[in-house]
């Protein structure tokens, strides 16, 4: 990286043009992201995420003079022009929220994220076991904590959460597999109910879901069951995740337990610490704070560590919120969450309407969805289409208009 070039762009920081990173998972879908992107994708690989910020995992390039750079090493000599003082202060120099495009074909893991302080005292306390970064039963990955918010871009189902007592009760009364598991949950005792299926042998776990299986797998087959069906779901679990010598994963429970949510798009939830959920089936646009620590309740061959999930899990119980978004002028909604890491907007223009930018913003980083825009910014006009990233440094003013009818997203960190 040139110091000539960081000098130059120290002295008039301007717009900068992204190139995301994809993560080629094997649950990922073949054609949201790649047609996205303007990518053949003749070999149906999976194109599962798109990443866009500058996490160590996958940090997005920007181009600066036509020589791209990557975003992470670019924050270390120009972190206070492209963040701004506040932020660069905030979250000791380095962009704090990480911006993802996620198609999900096949189910996710059940999982949680810990908070601020859990993922600061995990973190640590495996450093000082000296278990590697890259080390399979490696539970964090860094120091920080990872809310996240996800807005739906298709249909989007997922699991959020744990039902009402009463609908754990009456699922426990009415399903005789599971009445044995009635005296565990007795007066509402859900950590008791939770605690014994993550800790029961695998014999007795098959001996519960085996006849599930039997029973709605013929409906699976023949198109009975709806994706608004827990069934449905419990058997498409059994045959995504099949273990060895035909056991069945224990966290096909979470999904009769958990609230089952279908999103439109347009709308989304907002995941805060300790609150376990899964994403079942769609391509969403998910904004979290900078991590990548992730605990997992199953239905993944990654690595479970039941006391840490016990120990971070939330019981809290019933429906979630479905954020919706809210207008803060003609051509932007945000939705609002309780963290200061990161805010997401999806900004609608149509020809005749111009986007302005508020007076002081953090560093904000807009895709383009759909549409041809043109951006202003003091004596620079660029434009964009379908798939193009960039970021606007912080407190640089600008403007959008666009060609046709425009859809764009755009994280920023509040200021």
């Amino acid at each position: 990286m040139s110091q000539e070039i960081i000098d130059k762009y120290l002295k008039n920081p301007k717009i900068l043009k992204m190139k995301g990173v994809v993560h080629n998972y094997a649950w990922g879908g073949h054609e949201f992201i790649p047609n996205l992107l303007g990518t053949a994708n003749k070999d149906k690989k999976p194109y599962a995420e798109l990443w866009i910020g500058a996490h160590p995992k996958g940090s997005s390039t920007v181009e600066l003079q036509n020589t791209p750079i990557p975003m992470d090493r670019l924050l270390t000599k120009a972190g206070e022009a492209i963040l701004g003082k506040q932020v660069v202060k905030k979250f000791s120099g380095k962009l704090p929220y990480l911006l993802k495009i996620l198609d999900a074909n096949q189910m996710l893991s059940i999982q949680v994220h810990p908070s601020k302080l859990e993922a600061e005292q995990g973190f640590l306390e495996e450093n000082l076991s000296n278990i590697p970064l890259s080390a399979p039963e490696r539970n964090y990955k860094d120091d920080n904590h990872k809310p996240e918010v996800h807005i739906a871009l298709t249909d989007f189902w997922m699991l959020y959460g744990f039902k009402s007592p009463r609908e754990i009760k009456q699922l426990l009364e009415n399903t005789r597999e599971f009445h044995g598991l009635e005296v565990i949950f007795g007066t509402e005792d859900l950590p008791a109910l939770y605690k014994t299926i993550m800790e029961m042998p695998q014999d007795q776990v098959d001996s519960i879901l085996y006849p599930i299986y039997e029973q709605y797998k013929t409906d699976y087959y023949e198109g009975k069951l709806n994706k608004n069906s827990p069934h449905f779901w419990a058997i498409k679990a059994a045959l995504q995740f099949p273990l060895a010598g035909g056991h069945f994963d224990r966290g096909i429970f979470s999904i009769f337990l958990m609230n089952l949510v279908h999103i439109k798009p347009g709308q989304g939830t907002f995941q805060p610490a300790g609150v376990p959920h899964a994403y079942l089936e769609g391509v969403t646009i998910e904004l979290m704070a900078n991590s990548d620590n992730v605990l997992r309740g199953g239905l993944t061959k990654k690595h479970i560590d039941v006391r840490e999930l016990l120990a971070t899990i939330s019981f809290q119980t019933g429906k979630p919120e479905i954020l919706k978004g809210t207008k803060i002028s003609d051509t932007e909604k945000i939705f609002k969450v309780p963290v200061k890491d990161f805010q997401l907007s999806q900004i609608s223009i149509s020809p005749k309407v111009r986007h302005h930018s508020a007076a002081a913003h953090g560093p904000d980083t807009i895709i383009v969805l759909q549409g041809k825009i043109t951006l202003r910014s003091l004596d620079e006009t660029m434009d964009f289409c379908r798939g193009d990233i960039f970021m606007i440094p912080a407190n640089v003013d600008y403007s959008i208009t666009a060609l046709n009818r425009a859809m764009l997203y755009k994280a920023t960190t509040p200021v």
